[in-house]
């Protein structure tokens, strides 16, 4: 009899949601991977072609999860982070990549079909294309609902987290997920949009407050406009005249 090791469980989780998403986003069309866990700043994941090899003379491609992210992160970022690197493997196999990892105009439309929209700044207005991407889910988009059918179904949990998580990067902030989530049960909203320290219960991870400070947000009282930055700072709307407020 197996007995599933942390590292086995941690994997697994990973593989089993790849899988999940490859059947019902894109037919099946990926290769498999091998799943890492990087601390590389400042990113939640990436995709690198072709770096495993096998003594048999086979290549296999990576897709690299930050811990150091996912433990603050919501279900669906995990998600989104997963799905987006996806998306690369699918345009490397079945497309043509943008020069140095460049997101392209066919990346995108891709990012789209699947229901993720791309943007520089993870929110409505920021360019589709780029260096740096980010994206958010397409309200009725066919992410939003594998992804309500993966936790409804499955009951989705990933089961080891860092205890030093960060705060997910500010300008791969994305808030208004009970908006896109629709007509959706409260059930099924809080799977999705807890964070996996809050679904494990844990009260052993130890935030760290310096990355804690980057996030703070900003809000005008009177157009409602936001800026993200350190905490403590004295920020006003010139549009206003108006403080703005710390959340």
């Amino acid at each position: 009899m197996s007995h599933m090791t942390p590292t086995s469980e941690l994997y697994s989780s990973l593989q089993k949601s790849f899988d999940f998403f490859n059947e019902t986003l894109f037919d099946r069309g990926l290769p498999t991977v091998i799943f890492t866990v990087q601390r590389q700043k400042s990113v939640m994941g990436y995709f690198a072609p072709d770096r495993w090899a096998s003594k048999e003379g086979k290549n296999c491609h990576e897709i690299a999860i930050n811990p150091s992210y996912v433990g603050q992160a919501a279900i669906i970022e995990l998600f989104q982070t997963l799905v987006h690197e996806m998306v690369h493997c699918w345009q490397h196999v079945h497309g043509t990549p943008g020069r140095r990892g460049y997101h392209n105009k066919e990346w995108a439309k891709k990012m789209k079909d699947v229901g993720l929209m791309p943007s520089t700044t993870g929110r409505p207005g920021g360019k589709e294309t780029g260096e740096r991407m980010s994206d958010y889910p397409i309200a009725g988009g066919l992410f939003i609902d594998k992804c309500k059918t993966l936790v409804s179904s499955e009951s989705f949990i990933l089961p080891w987290v860092d205890r030093y998580a960060r705060v997910t990067p500010p300008n791969e902030v994305f808030e208004n997920y009970s908006e896109v989530l629709g007509d959706t049960d409260s059930v099924t909203v809080s799977s999705l949009t807890s964070t996996v320290s809050e679904l494990l219960q844990s009260e052993t991870l130890v935030i760290d407050t310096a990355a804690q400070k980057v996030k703070s947000k900003y809000t005008c009282q009177g157009c409602k406009a936001n800026v993200w930055g350190r905490s403590g700072l004295n920020i006003s709307c010139d549009d206003c005249d108006l403080s703005m407020e710390e959340n």
